[in-house]
């Protein structure tokens, strides 16, 4: 698309959710193009702009918390293990038909399931780790305050040239005469 007038500052989102848009500041709007769609923000309705780098700390608490678990199922894997094996062989003794032998089924089903907290304590560590590492990286959000509504532009980690570009915004809105 062919532009009238060439723009004072450019944003490209590189990852994130808006990944492959861009953003363009011209003398009197803000426009956002991607591929399927272009949306103008005149700068004379803009009420105020902020910009902020956050990590996400509800992603951090659940990785947190599925390490933590993950250790208390590792924790309490051999214990159980051993228990339900010298049940199940007690029941065993005991005879097929009946309670016992009902018991001893529960018993070596419980030991199948203990046998499989480890696997189980290892996907929690793994996802516990990733959701820590998402957290902590955070990400920085552009917001433009409109009359009655915002817009936000989020982009994943500490984004300097978002930064910058918000300060460009931010400029161009104290030399508007209102």
């Amino acid at each position: 698309m062919n532009e009238p007038v060439s723009a004072v500052s450019r944003f490209e989102f590189a990852s994130g959710p808006l990944r492959g848009t861009q953003l363009a500041l011209h003398p009197a709007c803000l426009v956002h193009r991607s591929a399927h769609h272009v949306e103008t923000l005149p700068l004379a309705g803009m009420t105020a702009v902020r910009v902020a780098f956050q990590r996400d700390t509800r992603k951090l608490g659940w990785g947190i918390a599925l390490v933590v678990i993950a250790l208390v199922m590792l924790a309490v894997a051999g214990p159980l293990g051993r228990f339900a094996s010298g049940a199940a062989g007690e029941m065993a003794t005991a005879g097929a038909q009946g309670v016992p032998g009902a018991l001893h089924s529960f018993f070596r089903l419980l030991e199948a399931l203990a046998s499989g907290l480890p696997v189980a304590a290892l996907g929690c560590v793994i996802i516990g780790g990733v959701l820590c590492a998402l957290g902590w990286m955070g990400s920085t959000t552009l917001l433009v305050s409109l009359p009655g509504s915002e817009r936000l532009y989020s982009t994943r980690g500490r984004d300097t040239l978002l930064l910058d570009f918000a300060e460009s915004v931010s400029d161009r809105l104290m030399s508007l005469r209102r």
